[in-house]
């Protein structure tokens, strides 16, 4: 009955270990959610309103959700993957002015951040990354600030959309 039972534990291992990831897993379906309520607004966002600015000297409301993914895929390539610069993934002269680019854009985007993420190792989100002119801190760091960032750029978005009549998609929390 040992013999059995040790053999099922063994059989069982190589699997277990293929499906961990480094990345914390409610990390990891924080930021599936948040791609989900990026897109979500992008989609709730006239088409009209990509150049909208609520007042002089602030961003278009396509900027705004620039400023998001755009910083992500920066955490994503620089920080998680060790590159020097982002990749280029799509023209901002064509997606800051057109919503169903914009929104591949930001789809894109979260997909290469969400692949760089479930691939890091241990030792990458350890690893000290100097970014934004900011002091070197651990990758991982760097992700959790991103988040962070996504989220606070998100609900700047709100007064945008309210001011062109739209009533901003319920942000939704996992409790």
């Amino acid at each position: 009955m040992r013999f059995i039972f040790l053999a099922l534990a063994l059989a069982s291992a190589p699997a277990r270990a293929v499906a961990q990831t480094a990345v914390n897993p409610d990390l990891l379906a924080d930021w599936v959610r948040n791609r989900l309520a990026v897109l979500t607004y992008i989609d709730a966002m006239p088409d009209s309103a990509t150049n909208f600015r609520p007042a002089k000297g602030v961003r278009t409301l396509a900027g705004q959700f620039d400023h998001i993914v755009t910083t992500n895929l920066d955490v994503a390539a620089v920080a998680l993957r060790g590159l020097k610069t982002a990749p280029v993934l799509a023209d901002s002269t064509t997606y800051l002015h057109d919503k169903v680019a914009l929104r591949k854009y930001a789809a894109d985007t979260y997909d290469y951040f969400l692949t760089a993420l479930k691939e890091a190792t241990p030792a990458q989100l350890k690893r000290p990354v100097a970014i934004y002119g900011q002091p070197p801190q651990p990758a991982g760091r760097l992700v959790a600030l991103a988040l962070e960032h996504s989220v606070w750029t998100l609900g700047q978005v709100v007064p945008y959309l309210r001011l062109n009549g739209v009533t901003p998609p319920a942000y939704k929390m996992p409790f």
